[in-house]
């Protein structure tokens, strides 16, 4: 195949994936259309149902002729018949309208289907005889892109192992944050309310689970270091942990402090996990800015690699 029938082949083959979208959508709306027919045959049905019932010689059908209604009881359920017949009418001329749509739209599928056969088949042999280095230039010059593709795509995985391990650093971050703001609330009860027993018991409760996820996320923090490495991006998060000899979370153990001092310390661990948070999602941010660019670099090598294999005639 000379170089220009495959470039119209490809040309042409453009048209393929907006045309299996467009089936989607189709598909989705002659499903919803068969449903609706089935829905108001069942209806009209149901109405002629009606003008069976009365049409049957029945005493309340005699005592209605006799008092002069039952020509009347009949039209409208003769209308009410004749209205849901129209409906369904309607309908079942909709489903066939889109069937048809349906038929032509799957023959264009088909036939690019087989277009593009073609086309993989004659993009492989032009690929086949670069790598068999019939050319050497085209050779070098495919392999060093295939080369560069590879690593883009690597980058790409750990970049998203890295998003995902700022994902559960925020968690275990929200969550202490959650339970540090109930212990603050109960702290503050003490300070104000002079709580009992009942309010002591409620704050170092979520001390107790803020303190657990604090410990959750200093591990978390590390494995979220471990794959900013992975991707050359370091002094990201200016997180040392929390001090737990000085941890708000454990000033109840010495019961030497006021009320006071342990809400003080409480929200100044939470002001410190908040801040971690706000440096995660700007590191967050600067992966997802990275990812881009990586994936517009591997684009633009796929083209090159593209170009080079359809431009290669023996």
């Amino acid at each position: 195949m000379d170089n220009n029938s495959f470039s119209e082949l490809k040309s042409r083959l453009a048209a393929l994936p907006v045309l299996q979208k467009q089936m989607e959508s189709l598909s989705k709306r002659l499903y919803e259309a068969e449903d609706d027919v089935r829905s108001l045959l069942h209806k009209y049905q149901s109405e002629a149902l009606d003008v069976d019932e009365l049409q049957k010689d029945k005493f309340s059908h005699t005592l209605l002729k006799l008092i002069r209604l039952y020509e009347g009881k009949v039209n409208k359920e003769t209308r009410e018949m004749l209205s849901a017949k129209l409906e369904y009418d309607k309908a079942a001329e909709r489903v066939k309208q889109l069937a048809q749509e349906k038929a032509g739209l799957a023959k264009k599928i088909s036939e690019l289907s087989a277009d593009k056969k073609l086309f993989d088949t004659e993009y492989m042999r032009r690929e086949n005889l670069i790598k068999s280095k019939i050319s050497e230039q085209a050779f070098s010059s495919y392999t060093e892109l295939e080369k560069q593709q590879f690593e883009l795509t690597r980058q790409i995985a750990e970049t998203d192992e890295a998003l995902h391990a700022a994902g559960r650093v925020i968690s275990a971050a929200a969550n202490a944050v959650n339970h540090l703001k109930s212990a603050e609330g109960w702290a503050t009860y003490d300070v104000w309310g002079g709580g009992g027993i009942l309010s002591h018991m409620a704050k170092y409760d979520h001390i107790d689970d803020a303190k657990s996820e604090l410990n959750r996320l200093g591990s978390l923090m590390k494995d979220f270091e471990n794959e900013l490495r992975d991707v050359n991006m370091y002094d990201v998060c200016a997180y040392a942990g929390i001090d737990p000899t000085t941890r708000a979370v454990d000033f109840w153990f010495d019961n030497i402090f006021t009320d006071l001092n342990v809400r003080d310390k409480i929200r100044e661990d939470m002001y410190q996990v908040q801040k971690l948070m706000g440096q995660i999602e700007n590191a967050c941010n600067k992966l997802k800015g990275n990812k881009e660019q990586i994936k517009k670099m591997l684009s633009e090598a796929e083209i090159k690699k593209n170009r080079l294999v359809m431009d290669f005639e023996v």
